[in-house]
């Protein structure tokens, strides 16, 4: 598993105190993220730290800046300044550029802590980078500290952003002047700020030469520990002109009817605005086009802003679908008839659409209890879906149920279930929106008394709508309300991982956990086939050759040998090609895809094993990573995703493999080359797969701009990968967030918060000690989470970690995190 770094240098533990356990300290060793060599990072210096990004992000070395010159940084010519929800929809403000990153600004301070929190780096146009910041002295007999712009002339100034490091300001201003001797306030606080980003627009704008922020006194409280952090920290102050315009984005209304176009709200000229995407883009396409609907919905919008050769996305708006079309009520009463309201899903249940209404006259529920009941399907292609759900049917039930292939001709009886794929109707535009890849609809006698039909326009969904109907006849016992439902997913991904390399697992632990994912309609199961124990943290003489003889494991049978004939397979307990292509089929059928990972360059030690020479030299503890500077190793790696993708058929049965790409401290600049040729050759050899790797960009500081766009980044550590950034950069995220998401069974990530997760936790939020990202609901490059387990001790408290135990760790979160990424 990923070594987790602790401390107040690297700050990535989230209530880190919730999860350590047996009073093991923050710092503990044994409190770690999944990788090795880990350590390298806990141990770089603040100082290295700042020098390595600045001269990786911003180019140049810290050290050799100077102490207040602010070199011209590239910035959007105007920015949205807020934009808040009002009744209408959303107020919009905008603003222009940055005055402190045009050429002439300078910032200094009257202090500063060191070398690495400088006056320039409040300047520097990075304000998600704790390293990267401003901080004065920590004097405790001296609270009076300020921040300094001299823009070079007289400016106007409207606006204020300050993004706080530490909120401990307790009397502050905003001060101007013409001269640097003459200061008047702008603005004065007398409470500290409530949040670390604060905006501030004076009441008038002011005409200055000089601004600075101007802080009097500093809080003093055990509680949050400012007692003990007398100084002022700051990580961006950004000052523009006044606000340049205001207008109201308003929210889209839909009205009833089949065939609908989202119409894009107007917003004033130079502006323009265009349709970003739906959190259900099943609902609204990116087309615009919206499905034909058979009960109210609702959906979140989004939209970007474009001016002058630059956009901005705007925060999503919610709005309502109404049913296309609507139900008829007595217009004097104006009331649903009682025979519909009356119909309603058992509690606990809920769907997207529901539309209540039996085929027979003023049935609003139907006892199955006592039917005799078969599952049939007419596409051979469903046979395996049907055996599969009436095996459940048969256990959830306690009786036989049959499986049936019905003739084109042939229709079903009284008590059958039949599955179906929807063909497409008409053009089919509405039927392809309204459900996607995952969706289904579940007809309950709605249109033939004692039919129950599930339709979806793949197997996926139709199993997922058998699961669906065993949850509805759970809760309803047996007692089926009338109508028609329909579901669907908001997020694309939804999964586990377990690591598979560091200890042997049994396929029937896997078998197990893709069942239990299935009937929870999660639709991932990431298997991390390859692993070492975690060299840092183990006990050997010190030597690379001891290192080597470390455990390590390469869990699924290769070819691959070296000239001695010395395999990389695992010798303990391995699966055979033929039959882990088997659990990739019988996944499929449960709905499940199995992705598995190979990972390179490092926790590679199953391959440096058997080829040393491939190995880094040097430090021992690096002995599992790959050296990139021989091409045998690219050459390697390739030769082994060459024997699951075209040499064999057993990676054929998924849609999506994992390269790995963690962790790696090597050459940065050779990791990045390296990441790009063996994704190029992946996607060469399997042009139908999706690509997925772990998220290490932002931690190289190198140009991967070369890297294709249509890979998935895995995020697990915020250091590594920042999740905007990336975002940004076109990647499409998945929510791995170690401090949220790690399972480490007898380490100190035993079990997963079931408390945060259900209050707080959401797939598109990344939350730190430091700061909290949240990527749009809405767009499609936010695709939802998966959850890991690594499998670093082997025992806890002296006793063995069984496969149960294991089990007993997933299984336990399974229910939060599946309701909340369906929904």
């Amino acid at each position: 598993m990923k070594e987790k770094k602790t401390g107040k240098d690297s700050g990535r533990l989230l209530h880190a105190d919730r999860r350590l356990e047996d009073g093991k300290s923050a710092g503990d060793k044994s409190v770690g993220r999944r990788h090795a060599n880990g350590r390298h990072a806990v141990r770089v210096s603040k100082f290295l730290q700042v020098a390595v990004l600045a001269a990786g992000v911003l180019g140049m070395s810290a050290a050799s800046q100077s102490m207040t010159e602010i070199s011209e940084k590239e910035q959007p010519l105007w920015q949205v300044w807020s934009a808040e929800e009002c009744d209408a929809g959303l107020t919009v403000e905008t603003v222009g550029e940055n005055l402190i990153l045009q050429k002439k600004a300078k910032l200094t301070a009257d202090s500063e802590e060191g070398r690495d929190f400088r006056a320039m780096y409040a300047g520097d146009g990075n304000h998600t980078d704790e390293t990267l910041r401003w901080s004065s002295e920590n004097d405790w007999e001296n609270n009076d500290h300020w921040l300094m712009a001299d823009f070079g002339e007289s400016v106007s100034i409207g606006a204020v952003r300050i993004y706080w490091e530490r909120t401990n300001a307790k009397g502050y201003a905003l001060e101007y002047s013409q001269d640097k001797e003459h200061w008047q306030q702008a603005s004065v606080f007398e409470e500290a700020p409530e949040q670390k980003e604060q905006q501030i627009v004076l009441n008038e704008p002011v005409e200055a030469r000089y601004f600075r922020l101007h802080v009097t006194d500093v809080l003093k409280e055990e509680s949050d520990l400012s007692l003990y952090y007398q100084n002022v920290s700051v990580q961006e102050l950004e000052v523009y002109g006044q606000l340049e315009d205001c207008f109201v984005v308003e929210t889209p209304v839909i009205e009833a009817g089949s065939r609908r176009t989202l119409e894009l709200p107007t917003v004033p000229e130079p502006y323009s605005i265009s349709f970003g995407g739906a959190d259900y883009d099943v609902l609204v396409n990116m087309d615009g086009k919206i499905t034909d609907t058979i009960a109210d919905t609702q959906v979140e919008l989004g939209f970007i802003l474009e001016k002058d050769g630059e956009m901005q996305e705007l925060p999503g708006i919610q709005t309502k679908i109404p049913a296309s079309e609507r139900v008829e009520v007595d217009r004097e009463r104006e009331e649903v008839p009682e025979a519909l309201s009356a119909v309603t899903l058992p509690k606990g249940f809920t769907a997207m659409e529901w539309k209540p209404g039996g085929a027979s006259t003023g049935a609003a529920h139907s006892d199955w209890t006592t039917r005799f009941i078969r599952v049939v399907y007419r596409d051979e292609e469903l046979e395996r879906t049907a055996q599969l759900f009436a095996t459940e049917l048969s256990g959830q039930l306690l009786q036989d149920v049959s499986v049936e292939k019905l003739a084109d001709t042939e229709k079903p009886a009284e008590g059958d279930i039949v599955l179906n794929f929807r063909k497409a109707v008409g053009d089919g535009k509405e039927w392809t929106q309204t459900l996607g890849d995952e969706g289904y609809e579940l007809n309950l006698e709605a249109e033939s008394p004692g039919v129950i039909s599930i339709s979806a326009r793949t197997k996926r969904g139709v199993r997922w709508g058998c699961v669906a109907l065993g949850q509805l006849w759970e809760k309803s016992e047996g007692q089926l309300p009338a109508g028609v439902l329909r579901d669907y997913p908001a997020w694309s991904v939804r999964g586990f991982g377990i690591d598979v390399g560091r200890r042997p697992v049994s396929l029937e632990l896997l078998y197990r956990i893709a069942e239990e994912l299935s009937k929870h309609q999660m639709n991932t199961l990431q298997i991390h086939l390859n692993d070492n124990q975690i060299i840092s943290q183990s006990d050997y003489d010190g030597t690379k050759e001891g290192a080597r003889q470390l455990y390590a494991g390469f869990r699924l049978e290769s070819d691959v040998r070296n000239k001695a004939g010395q395999s990389i397979t695992s010798q303990d307990l391995y699966y055979s090609k033929e039959e882990f292509a088997q659990f990739i089929e019988d996944a499929a059928v449960m709905g499940v895809e199995v992705v598995p990972e190979i990972d390179t360059p490092a926790h590679s030690l199953a391959l440096t094993k058997v080829f040393p020479k491939l190995g880094l030299s040097g430090d021992p503890e690096s002995v599992d990573q790959l050296d990139l500077s021989n091409p045998a190793a690219q050459k390697l790696a390739e030769t082994i995703w060459s024997e699951y993708l075209t040499e064999s058929d057993v990676f054929s049965g998924t849609g999506t493999v994992h390269i790995g790409m963690d962790e790696y401290f090597g050459n940065q600049k050779a990791f990045v080359d390296y990441m790009k040729a063996l994704s190029d050759y992946v996607a060469e050899a399997a042009p139908e797969k999706t690509i997925r790797m772990w998220g290490s960009l932002s931690k190289t500081g190198q140009d991967y701009s070369g890297l294709s766009r249509k890979i998935q980044l895995q995020v697990w550590d915020t250091d590594w990968t920042d999740p905007q950034e990336m975002y940004d950069a076109g990647f499409s995220i998945i929510n791995s967030l170690s401090s949220s998401l790690y399972l480490i069974p007898g380490g100190g990530y035993d079990r997963l918060d079931l408390d945060f997760l259900e209050k707080k936790w959401q797939p598109n939020v990344f939350e730190t000690q430091e700061r909290t990202w949240e990527l749009p609901r809405w767009s499609s490059q936010t695709l939802g989470a998966c959850y890991m387990l690594w499998n670093d001790y082997a025992s806890q408290d002296g006793n063995e970690i069984t496969e149960d135990g294991l089990f007993e760790r997933f299984a336990e979160p399974l229910d939060i995190l599946a309701r909340k990424l369906w929904k």
